[in-house]
């Protein structure tokens, strides 16, 4: 009986101790990469328009699972995909490829008018395509097997949406209004655009819009650890609309399930690396740096750098993305970002003393 019970508090002492060890190493493993949207599309500056049908492909190349689109009405009532008012920012006269001296509104225009004058601004005479209507840049999402995101207050370009991916798009504004209309006849995911409000206000209005569900947001200082952790426990998504370097690499941190980027770019599941650089168990003083110059340019392609240290770094991707991360080495850190026609660059600097158990770059050709 005695040799029993020891054998029973040892069983017990093991499980707790797998139980701990356990937990422990749950605690080491990273949250989940959110969910990659590109902002208008894969636009490459001057090169490849933003909300064009070649923006669509691009995306798709780049990894991303789906694309950011703008719809407005012309004169008489025709969908197309722009952002701004006006045409002036992203396109030119047809005749001459001219720009556009004084404003021009797409209001204004009829949709012949906007089709015979105006073309699309790029450096690739071959991306100088007329501004495209709505269904020309959900039938390019079909395609290349991009889930579209529209932002939109127009209902007409919800019910094209269900009426060609079915629940398989997503819903994205800041109209109540809208949302309630589309929860009519849509199972689609809906993405709620806010700029405040505490977890149980934003949590009480999911649950009036219902079904699948989330928040957007332009405003990096609301996506605390614990709004984030708050909403996706009660199994909502937690949008970072287009943050700045570095403020989107935090709202990785704190939990966000998707991410509306114009560069951030994450691993792919179905792609492996080009070539990757691995530093392990490296102390480095003050100021002290680590770099990484790959040898030759890639045509398009990005940059992963996974970090496990413990103190402040600098990090400077490409030479233009600088992110300062303190760590405590609880917890790996994610950087990565897309680029063109570039040979790939890391810097990594401490600005105080620390210690890196890891950092490993990912240079992907895509």
């Amino acid at each position: 009986m005695k040799k029993y019970y020891i054998l029973l508090i040892l069983a017990i002492i093991s499980g707790l101790g797998t139980s701990w060890a356990a937990k422990k190493s749950k605690e080491k493993t990273p949250e989940r990469y959110p969910i990659m949207y590109a902002h208008r599309g894969g636009w490459v500056s001057r090169v490849v328009p933003e909300n064009s049908t070649a923006a669509v492909a691009m995306a798709a190349r780049f990894g991303y699972t789906g694309i950011e689109l703008d719809v407005r009405y012309t004169a008489d009532s025709v969908m197309v995909v722009l952002h701004d008012r006006t045409l002036n920012r992203t396109a030119r006269r047809t005749n001459g490829y001219t720009k556009l001296t004084e404003p021009v509104k797409l209001s204004s225009l009829t949709f012949e008018e906007l089709r015979r004058d105006y073309i699309l601004a790029s450096r690739d005479t071959k991306l100088r395509t007329q501004i495209p209507t709505l269904k020309e840049i959900l039938t390019a999402c079909k395609e290349h097997g991009m889930i579209p995101m529209l932002h939109s207050s127009i209902p007409e370009s919800y019910r094209m949406a269900q009426e060609m991916f079915g629940d398989n798009w997503i819903c994205f504004t800041s109209s109540l209004k809208c949302i309630l209309n589309v929860r009519k006849y849509s199972n689609c995911l809906v993405l709620w655009a806010i700029n405040k409000g505490t977890p149980e206000e934003v949590i009480a209005q999911l649950k009036r819009i219902g079904g699948r569900c989330g928040i957007s947001t332009m405003k990096s200082s609301l996506l605390t650890k614990e709004f984030c952790k708050a909403l996706t426990s009660a199994g909502y998504e937690v949008q970072a609309s287009i943050f700045k370097t570095p403020r989107e690499e935090v709202a990785q941190y704190n939990g966000i399930t998707y991410q509306l980027t114009d560069f951030s770019f994450m691993p792919l599941a179905n792609k492996k690396p080009q070539e990757t650089w691995t530093i392990q168990k490296k102390k480095l003083g003050k100021e002290k740096l680590l770099t990484k110059h790959w040898e030759n340019p890639i045509e398009c392609g990005g940059i992963v750098v996974k970090l496990d240290f413990k103190g402040m770094i600098k990090v400077i991707l490409n030479g233009k993305r600088t992110y300062t991360i303190s760590s405590d080495g609880r917890k790996p850190h994610y950087i990565g970002t897309r680029f063109t026609k570039q040979v790939p660059k890391v810097h990594i600097e401490a600005l105080t003393g620390s210690k890196i158990n890891l950092a490993e770059a990912s240079v992907y050709s895509l």
